[in-house]
């Protein structure tokens, strides 16, 4: 496990960590002077341990929400305040240099964005005061609530998007995965929610229509192609499905296999499987069919992808790995809730505090050391990624 202690740079300021990797912390900032929104994008060295401004903005706009998206070379932002138009802007990660800069107007209001790679962005629009008739026409057309739209950051182009998988889908229900250098689209399709999914297998006799959960793999380059040649169908690969008798929801990933979970309604089988995006290999991992106490619950990290169990017995939690994990472990109740479990060693755990000058409540972060059975507490937030806690 790494801890990364930057409260000293951080002491008593508002920031958003949006990216991390080996040598850098990349985060944003607001604040406000004179009136004005100030948003500032900064760089933290973990080797120098020193903080670089790449860029900063006036905000004219105080209702500006920004979407941050780092790359390799570059980072995007898009600001938008839930009206039809956004600004987006591409800048280089070396000296701040605006690369890019484009007002993009579109159908609607904003709902949500997600950069699929360092070009393309996906935009998703909802219906707005002056466009409810044209989008309730849509919507009882293709059955989606929101316009797509591909823009092209190296072409300044806009594609609407007329496959309506990725209309429906939502930022929520993509994920991206690069494993042995290929870079995949994964699409979450689920029939509903868990509940009302099973409220229709109980009804089922009264039911004619496929009731399916869909679980697609996609090569994001030929989808990226398909999208902006304006094609209505993708080229996609399900690698898991559930009809009406039982449920297929996605969990998470690593470097190289896709988790989800699968129930069967009638029995009340439930297993999590992975899929091997590289050789095909589909695998049971664990099987939660077995009972457990009542006061037993699961804590999942999606990337990369962990799954622990955590059972409350007395004065202290018994932490369990069931999935990427070997850990067998307690600790006491006193520390806080259960975050994660690195290394098989270490436990991180949260809970709220008052302070007693200011009497605000402030997030205090421990860190158990199972094998020497010591712990240190941080009045901080912190941001983990994998077996690298960032306190700030």
């Amino acid at each position: 496990m790494t801890v990364v202690d930057i409260r000293s740079i951080f002491n008593e300021r508002n920031i958003e960590i949006f990216h991390t990797d080996k040598s850098y912390i990349y985060y944003s900032e607001e604040k406000t002077s004179s009136g004005k929104s100030e948003l500032f994008l900064l760089e933290y060295d973990r080797n120098t341990r020193r903080e670089r401004l790449i860029t900063n903005y006036t905000l004219e706009d105080p209702t500006f929400v920004e979407h941050i998206f780092a790359f390799e070379n570059t980072i995007i932002l898009i600001l938008e305040n839930g009206k039809n138009s956004l600004w987006l802007i591409e800048l280089s990660k070396e000296d701040g240099t605006e690369l890019n800069r484009r007002k993009v107007v579109c159908t609607g209001a904003f709902r949500s964005c997600l950069a699929l790679d360092s070009s393309h962005v996906l935009i998703y629009m909802g219906p707005d005061e002056s466009n409810q008739e044209m989008f309730a026409q849509y919507r009882s057309i293709t059955g989606c609530e929101c316009l797509c739209y591909l823009y092209n950051l190296t072409t300044n182009a806009k594609h609407f998007i007329k496959n309506p998988m990725i209309a429906k889908l939502n930022t929520a229900g993509i994920r991206l995965m690069t494993t042995h250098d290929c870079r995949y689209a994964i699409l979450l399709d689920p029939f509903a929610d868990e509940e009302i999914k099973k409220g229709y297998y109980e009804e089922q006799r009264w039911i004619n229509v496929d009731i399916r959960d869909n679980i697609w793999l996609c090569s994001l380059n030929e989808l990226i192609a398909e999208l902006e040649s304006g094609s209505e169908t993708i080229t996609k690969k399900c690698i898991a499905s559930a009809d009406i008798k039982a449920l297929a929801r996605y969990m998470g990933m690593d470097d190289e296999k896709l988790y989800f979970r699968a129930k069967e309604f009638r029995t009340g089988q439930e297993k999590i499987c992975s899929y091997n995006v590289f050789t095909g290999t589909l695998n049971v991992e664990a099987d939660l069919s077995s009972s457990h106490p009542d006061d037993l619950f699961y804590i999942i990290e999606e990337q990369p992808f962990s799954v622990f169990s955590v059972q409350k017995e007395g004065r202290t939690f018994l932490v369990q790995g069931i999935v990427n994990s070997h850990a067998s472990l307690r600790y006491q109740t006193s520390l806080g809730d259960f975050v994660t479990c690195a290394d098989d060693r270490y436990i991180v755990t949260r809970k709220e505090q008052t302070d007693p000058q200011s009497g605000q409540t402030v997030p205090v972060c421990s860190i158990y050391d199972s094998e020497n059975q010591m712990h240190e507490e941080y009045p901080c937030s912190c941001y983990i990624k994998g077996s690298t806690i960032i306190l700030y």
